[in-house]
């Protein structure tokens, strides 16, 4: 259950544009530069990862000419082996944090939890400190309206997407190959504090740079907050009922 959407911008002046309808949509490739110390957890060199082996499971053979089969096993590798494709480097990403929770049955709009639950659902809905880091500003929208809105104008615009939550896996354990159609919505779970919804688009024609897409005012459903006060501001308020009997 999707609740809400948050969008964090350094400047105002964007988050005044997102609250207009406008969309800024990096490439994915864009994403995967080099992570640096100083980068606030945007950027992630191992996007968009098609296999992930480790070491211990696994043995490449090579056959190079004149000088015959090479073989590289763990004793040759100092970590995992990636491989990733370059057409997914193309596709353009809008990126949420995405206020959800999961593992609760919803009856009515409510859930029937344990004051134990309580704790759990409350913890799934704080923001991590570190979501803080990606701007001084945030806009905070509803979820359904939201995606209803930007379908409906992706749609008329005629371009070709989908969206969903990301998925993460933990990279020190997993070993295989990702499904081609979930490959865009996987990430390491290193990234698992960002609760990240992102929506995917294919360009109408191919390209490197950065594209607009404008799905009309968000006004009347956003809000626009500083960071610093969107705890106290989605803070929910969780109220346990009599038990009867």
């Amino acid at each position: 259950m999707i609740w809400y959407f948050v969008k964090f911008f350094r400047e105002e002046s964007h988050a005044d544009q997102f609250m207009a309808g406008s969309l800024y949509l990096n490439t994915l490739g864009y994403f995967k530069q080099v992570e640096a110390e100083d980068t606030d957890g945007r950027m992630d060199s191992t996007e968009a990862i098609a296999m992930w082996l480790q070491p211990q499971d696994l043995v490449m053979t090579f056959k190079v000419p004149g000088i015959g089969e090479i073989e590289i096993s763990k004793a040759d590798l100092a970590g995992p082996v990636s491989v990733s494709f370059d057409d997914h480097n193309h596709l353009h990403l809008f990126c949420l944090y995405a206020g959800h929770i999961t593992g609760f049955e919803f009856v009515d709009g409510k859930i029937e939890c344990s004051p134990e639950d309580a704790e759990e659902i409350q913890r799934q809905l704080d923001i991590d400190e570190r979501c803080l880091n990606f701007g001084r500003f945030a806009v905070v929208v509803p979820a359904f309206p939201f995606l209803n809105q930007a379908r409906e104008a992706l749609i008329s615009q005629r371009y070709q997407g989908w969206g969903r939550l990301v998925e993460y896996y933990d990279e020190t354990t997993f070993h295989g190959e990702i499904p081609l159609k979930d490959i865009p919505f996987r990430k390491q779970k290193r990234f698992e504090y960002q609760r990240e919804f992102r929506i995917c688009i294919l360009p109408h024609i191919k390209k490197n740079d950065a594209i607009t897409i404008n799905i009309g005012d968000l006004s009347t459903i956003a809000t626009k907050v500083e960071s610093s006060n969107l705890k106290s501001l989605l803070n929910p308020k969780i109220e346990l009922a009599p038990v009867d009997g």
